[in-house]
């Protein structure tokens, strides 16, 4: 039971890892195109993409706290 507490922990971290570099990670040609398509006023598509990065970074954050939670209820609960 310990051994799966602990991967679980293991697990959800590589998956808040990922979250938290997902702007930077999966960013595509196009994407940094349109966002570097300013001049001079508001780019409303760079502004929505940088909010879903946000939010996907916190729910990485979130997850990566739970994961180390387990992991460390994992191995309490070992000894």
């Amino acid at each position: 039971m310990t051994n799966i507490l602990i991967l679980s922990g293991l697990i959800l971290n590589l998956i808040a890892s990922i979250l938290i570099g997902y702007g930077r990670i999966f960013r595509s040609k196009k994407t940094i195109e349109k966002e570097s398509q300013t001049r001079g006023e508001e780019n409303i598509y760079e502004e929505k993409h940088r909010l879903l990065e946000t939010r996907v970074a916190q729910l990485g954050a979130i997850l990566l706290a739970i994961g180390f939670a387990v992991q460390i209820w994992g191995n309490l609960a070992d000894s």
